[in-house]
């Protein structure tokens, strides 16, 4: 049975209704400690929910816990907005079918053994019977859910620290990770922690609108495997992502059947390669590890965007002034040059330290006791125009409890608290990393209370600013960025794709893949099908110049191997000997090919070679590719992926992520490629694959391209049906 996951009951649910439920039913209640259904009573009553508690058991009559029990969700004479469900996965159905006659707007199911253990029959029929009954579903294969300023915790037998951090997870075990990560960090904790699970019915996009609103969520983690809608999810978090930061954790980023694909593109178009351009499209901080999401989040949280990524070190150690250094330039930073008045304040201020530049090392200079001058050090910084944001890094945070010297002239809490409140006063970023944050310490506790997140890993302060810089770059490009809406109608009206499509064909040869660009109207140089060679001793004699001759089959994708190629053929008598020539190749390299006949073209002269290419993720959808092309394409891998369709901005920015760029902008005397044109051939197969979205798979390398334009020299699409 097929599982059908689209909805309807997205615009009308009420997630307050079901995270902030004024009533919950425990479907499975148990006297016996150590289950589920006893738990959960226990953690609703420790963490102080204040709602009603229904516990629900046909085993059982009297109270469990204080509590009366029903034989039934249906026997409960007030509302149930959620019902918590510990029983096996062969009775949720049923126990849907009774909560539907109770009007339960919402079910936790918590049971593994449905489409993750190969049941896609039960998962089907216990969708089937919410969308009847009008109940949203969390899970299944779920920890729990838990809304932790309301003591809504059903996440069995687990403590949340609270904050404003929301967790959306796949995964029960990494959400509980994650958990103690933010416990071990000071002011950091969570609003929510939900589990998603198998996504049956409600998806991660679903949630954002409603965090987005939400007072005490100031951003939200995602833990993901896979998602069913990852396109909904991307159009969802750009627009939230303005708003509140959003950073996911995803795994399952290896693909181990790319080696299978048949394109260019798709051999290159890894998970992580794809997912990473789409998040960044999107506006979403993609993470690997988790010790840094939460770090991650709590940053973006509690921080201002960096404006840019000019970052300034302010460090009382040599060692600490080098390391950081080195961290931050392999980060992508850069440490700018200050201001000569900047220079002279910091002079003024301590005008015997080893460095005023920057990093500022100010190695013993608090030996004095007096550590106000970090704060006097930390302004004359931060007020530099020069200056994005400042990482202050050594011993600062731990001098009172654990450092040497008198602090009796001012204490470090307070001096803390000083250079926190200069985040808000010149909204320049502040973080801190501190030897003795695995301690703590009362400085670091005001850090971290007022909004100035501390690290007890210089690695992951320096990742926290990369995504913080990320992130500020997001929130100044994205009115310029993809809003990834494909369109709802399938088109593919060119005639080509659509009788291919009505005969069930999908691949194309290069003759054909042509004649899909022509017909989109996307310039080529001329070209003749020869199937005799008679034909191709005609078609060279009307072009000037040599030609190139190409065997056309769309078995044969990578010509050259099969000897399918000729270059610099000129007259028409060496034309029929090649024409022959290379159908005898290519029949030996392939026997069973259908052959239609032999490409002839003008030869183009060209010396950097390009690719685009679009292939299909199966969680992204269409993406496009742009980078080094030729035979090395798959050697090099100096591309770049943006998901469909694109802008301008998309475009350039394709072109700007290649790691070659000096093949773009000229190289040992040579001009700068027509970068215009390879923008709007770019932004040509967009609109293509837009149209057409049965074009799976589509390789246009090489690409010549230099100051005069870009010339598209090989070309191959592949269709499916299913879009």
């Amino acid at each position: 049975m097929t599982i059908n996951n689209n909805t309807t009951a997205e615009a009308t649910t009420d997630f307050s209704q079901l995270l902030s439920p004024q009533g919950v039913a425990i479907v499975g209640a148990s006297r016996e400690p150590g289950k589920r259904g006893h738990q959960t009573l226990v953690d609703l009553e420790k963490s102080g929910y204040e709602g009603d508690i229904y516990p629900v058991n046909p085993k059982y009559e009297g109270e469990i816990q204080g509590h009366k029990v029903y034989q039934s969700v249906s026997e409960i004479p007030d509302p149930v907005d959620l019902a918590f469900i510990a029983t096996p996965a062969s009775t949720v159905p049923s126990i849907l079918e009774e909560c539907g006659s109770a009007d339960v707007a919402g079910a936790v199911v918590i049971a593994a053994g449905f489409s993750e253990a190969g049941a896609d029959d039960l998962e089907a029929q216990t969708l089937e019977m919410a969308r009847e009954h009008d109940i949203r579903l969390f899970g299944p294969n779920i920890q729990g859910i838990a809304n932790v300023h309301d003591g809504l915790n059903l996440l069995g037998g687990y403590d949340i620290p609270v904050g404003n951090l929301a967790l959306l997870s796949q995964s029960g075990n990494v959400g509980l990770e994650l958990g103690s990560h933010a416990a071990g960090r000071c002011a950091t904790g969570f609003s929510f922690n939900i589990g998603i699970g198998n996504e049956t019915d409600l998806k991660f996009h679903e949630f954002l609108p409603y965090l987005n609103e939400h007072e005490q969520t100031d951003a939200i983690i995602h833990y993901v495997d896979g998602m069913t809608d990852a396109r909904a999810f991307l159009r969802e978090a750009q627009k939230v992502s303005t708003e509140t930061p959003i950073v996911v954790l995803k795994g399952g980023i290896t693909n181990i059947g790319q080696n299978s694909a048949q394109s260019h593109t798709g051999s290159l178009a890894g998970e992580k390669a794809v997912v990473d351009a789409a998040y960044q499209q999107a506006g979403v901080i993609r993470t690997e590890h988790t010790d840094e999401a939460v770090a991650i989040a709590d940053t973006l949280a509690k921080l201002p965007p960096a404006s840019g990524k000019n970052i300034a070190v302010l460090t009382d150690g040599g060692g600490n002034a080098t390391i950081s250094a080195d961290a931050l330039v392999q980060g992508g930073f850069n440490l700018p040059k200050f201001t000569e008045s900047t220079r002279k304040r910091l002079q003024d201020i301590v005008p015997d330290a080893p460095n005023l530049s920057n990093p500022v090392d100010m190695m013993g200079l608090q030996g004095d006791g007096d550590l106000s001058i970090f704060f006097d050090c930390a302004e004359a910084i931060v007020s530099d125009p020069n200056v994005d944001a400042l990482l202050l890094t050594g011993v600062f945070g731990g001098y009172e409890e654990f450092g040497p010297g008198d602090t009796d002239s001012k204490q470090e809490a307070d001096v803390a608290r000083d250079i926190a409140s200069l985040t808000e006063e010149y909204k320049v970023p502040i973080a801190v990393h501190c030897i003795y944050s695995t301690q703590g310490s009362k400085a670091l506790d005001v850090f971290e209370t007022s909004g100035v997140p501390t690290f007890a890993s210089l690695d992951n302060a320096v990742t926290s600013l990369e995504k913080l810089s990320q992130y500020g770059e997001h929130l100044s490009t994205v009115e310029r960025k993809s809003d990834f809406c494909l369109g709802v109608e399938k088109k593919n009206d060119i005639e080509i794709i659509s009788e291919a499509l009505a005969t069930g064909r999908t691949t194309f040869s290069e003759h054909e893949s042509r004649k899909v660009l022509q017909n989109a109207g996307i310039s080529l140089p001329p070209f003749e099908l020869a199937t005799t060679s008679e034909e191709a001793a005609r078609a060279v004699e009307t072009f000037e110049g040599p030609v190139a001759m190409k065997v056309v089959s769309p078995e044969i994708v990578h010509k050259s191997d099969a000897g399918g190629v000729c270059l610099n053929v000129s007259g028409s008598e060496s034309a029929a000997s090649e024409f022959d020539r290379i159908l005898e190749n290519t029949r030996q390299y392939a026997p069973e090919a259908s052959i239609d006949g032999v490409l002839v073209t003008p030869m183009i002269d060209g010396n950097r070679e390009f690719i685009i290419g679009v292939t299909h993720d199966d969680e992204v959808g269409p993406v496009i590719m742009f980078g080094i092309g030729g035979i090395f394409v798959e050697v090099l891998e100096d591309v770049s992926f943006r998901a469909l369709p694109l802008t301008e901005y998309d475009a350039n920015l394709l072109l700007d992520r290649i790691d070659t760029q000096e093949l773009l902008h000229g190289v040992r005397g040579e001009p700068g490629v027509d970068r215009d044109s390879l923008v709007n051939l770019l932004l040509d197969v967009s609109s293509l694959v837009k149209d057409n979205p049965a074009i799976t798979e589509l390789d246009l390398n090489p690409v010549f391209a230099d100051e005069d334009g870009a010339t598209i020299i090989d070309a191959s699409i592949t269709l499916s049906s299913k879009y």
